[in-house]
């Protein structure tokens, strides 16, 4: 998919492909203000980004390696050196932000110098005229390409609450965030910007689950109240939810138990829990509990917790801690930092491993395609053939037997019944020269014949008078 580079409206072209001042221009000039945003222009790797400064003429650069999508590779030239958003190595898809105009270098104004390298790329390659291949290219923030099967890889998420009050979802969306879990409440507690940031995400196109940070009785509520208050903060906005496991007074086994049958009492479905690996180890009783029981498992889990784009800070699909057990389960969902630099704001940063179709299904409880099995398929085909059958009957008991029976009886008085003899006949209607019984239709026809007899012998005797 191409992306323009920047959004319609936000900017001007200075300056075109071609010579220019005694010299050849490479490339396109984007006119716009200091920190306004750029954009992937197709899937690929970042091959420099942030990491890099000083470079000759630009001043500090982004360079994206596209060869794989689209056969190409795109410089981003002047680009504000603080607000790059992307490294080295790190994976983009179009349409995501990965920095913002700037004025640096070797340059007369704030503006984004694009080229467009052919391939093998900018190293062997020859620039483009970027003018015919940015023709018809789609906007930043429609639709943008998204992993497909489980080589698509990651797809990431935040998890929000007031404390990222002002925080937009659609800029989330366009920088490469596909899902959004949001806080009702703490205890008892209640969220004052669930409502708001859950509209921004589903706007946006977010996929969406709530989380409920649950307390410990001895802190001064109980399970039942707690549940009671994000019942009331989500009203007719509910989701599914996760069960925050982390409050510092502990919890018991009991607790969650009790907090998930309250939701779930209520018809709101519990995913699963939220901890991490010494609390859930250490902080809950008795001993490390098997968490299958409360559903999934999403894991905190930091390391360095860096700061960077999701893409640029995230440890990879092969890191260990994808495999290790908490409650006897691998993780669903992995928060792998706290500092996330997303729509710009520090945010909790999730991972899931796998399409945006198997999350919904992971929040919803509902299979998706692929994971129907020929078992799941043979049921539904039972399913409809009984559904089928039933209907018949109900047709065939209610409707055609007794229609069906009372024409037959019809035929067979009017007829005698579709071969002849089947019905006996009424004898108040006299009877054949075989002595059978006749029917109406005999009688009718017995009568025609007698009438035309009458009216051949009345033209006789008219005859014999002349």
């Amino acid at each position: 998919m191409v992306t323009h580079p920047m959004k319609q409206g936000t900017y001007r072209v200075s300056s075109g492909y071609g010579p220019r001042w005694g010299t050849f221009h490479a490339g396109l000039d984007f006119a716009a203000p200091i920190g306004t945003p750029i954009y992937a222009a197709a899937d690929g790797v970042v091959v420099e980004g942030r990491e890099r400064y000083n470079v000759a003429g630009f001043g500090s650069w982004i360079w994206l390696d596209c060869q794989d999508s689209v056969g190409k590779d795109f410089i981003y030239g002047h680009v504000k050196h603080d607000g790059i958003l992307v490294k080295a190595g790190d994976r983009v898809r179009a349409g995501q932000q990965i920095g913002v105009v700037g004025n640096e270098g070797e340059s007369t104004g704030p503006h984004t110098h694009f080229e467009v390298w052919g391939s093998p790329g900018r190293l062997g390659g020859a620039h483009q005229d970027p003018a015919p291949y940015l023709a018809g290219a789609a906007q930043p923030g429609e639709a943008v390409a998204r992993p497909v099967g489980k080589q698509g890889g990651t797809i990431y998420g935040i998890d929000i609450s007031e404390h990222n009050d002002g925080l937009s979802c659609a800029r989330a969306a366009r920088e490469g965030i596909d899902f959004a879990i949001i806080r009702t409440t703490d205890g008892t507690y209640k969220d004052r910007c669930y409502r708001s940031h859950l509209e921004d995400a589903e706007s946006a196109g977010l996929i969406t689950a709530a989380y409920h940070y649950l307390r410990n009785p001895s802190e001064g509520t109980t399970i039942a109240q707690q549940v009671q208050a994000a019942l009331e903060v989500m009203g007719d906005k509910r989701r599914p939810m996760w069960l925050d496991c982390e409050t510092p007074a502990g919890l018991h086994v009991d607790h969650i138990r009790e907090c998930k049958r309250e939701f779930e009492r209520h018809g709101v479905r519990v995913i699963g829990a939220y901890s991490y690996v010494p609390y859930w180890e250490g902080s809950i009783a008795p001993g490390e509990p098997d968490s299958h029981e409360f559903g999934a498992f999403w894991v905190a889990a930091y390391g360095s917790n860096r700061t960077g784009s999701p893409s640029g800070i995230y440890p990879g699909n092969q890191h260990h801690q994808w495999d290790y057990p908490l409650g006897n389960q691998k993780p669903a969902l992995w928060q792998y930092g706290s500092n996330a630099q997303v729509a710009g704001y520090n945010v909790d940063i999730n991972a899931y491993r796998g399409t945006r179709g198997e999350l919904e299904a992971l929040f919803t409880g509902q299979k998706t395609q692929e994971e129907l099995s020929m078992a799941d398929i043979q049921r539904i085909i039972d399913h409809i053939d009984r559904r089928a059958q039933e209907i018949k009957d109900y047709v065939d008991i209610r409707v055609t037997n007794p229609i069906g029976s009372d024409v037959k009886d019809i035929r067979q008085q009017l007829t005698g019944g579709r071969n002849k003899g089947e019905y006996p006949g009424w004898e108040q209607l006299g009877q054949d020269t075989q002595g059978r019984n006749l029917t109406p239709v005999d009688a009718l026809a017995a009568i025609r014949q007698q009438l035309a007899q009458i009216q051949a012998d009345l033209d006789e005797l008219k005859e014999k008078r002349k």
